[in-house]
């Protein structure tokens, strides 16, 4: 039988060379294609009302959801202070529980 473990050596040895010299990842830039001619060719095709509107409605939607996330914020605030007042809070619970059983008394 051969032994192949030199031969296998030999071949792990050479693989690790070549990928420690980096030849194995090395990309010609003297064989480069030229494709500015297109990139101008596309560039000139864009078609800027369509990128503009499309702009808007991004940030449109932004906008919208920076500012409900403000007022939730606010309100939720504006809640919380309104609850640490005792009387408030037990004013607000009398009209929940009036207007609770308004609605019971509708369904029934």
């Amino acid at each position: 039988m051969i032994d192949t473990s030199r031969i296998e050596q030999s071949i792990e040895n050479a693989i690790i060379k070549l990928i420690q010299s980096g030849e194995t990842f090395k990309i010609d830039y003297n064989n480069r294609i030229d494709i500015s001619q297109e990139l101008k060719h596309v560039y000139a095709t864009i078609d800027r009302a369509k990128v503009f509107a499309r702009i808007k409605e991004l940030i449109e939607e932004e906008l919208a959801q920076k500012l409900v996330n403000k007022l939730l914020t606010e309100m939720g605030t504006d809640i919380k202070n309104l609850m640490s007042n005792a009387t408030i809070r037990d004013d607000f619970k009398y009209l929940l529980r009036k207007s609770v059983d308004d609605i019971l008394q509708k369904v029934k």
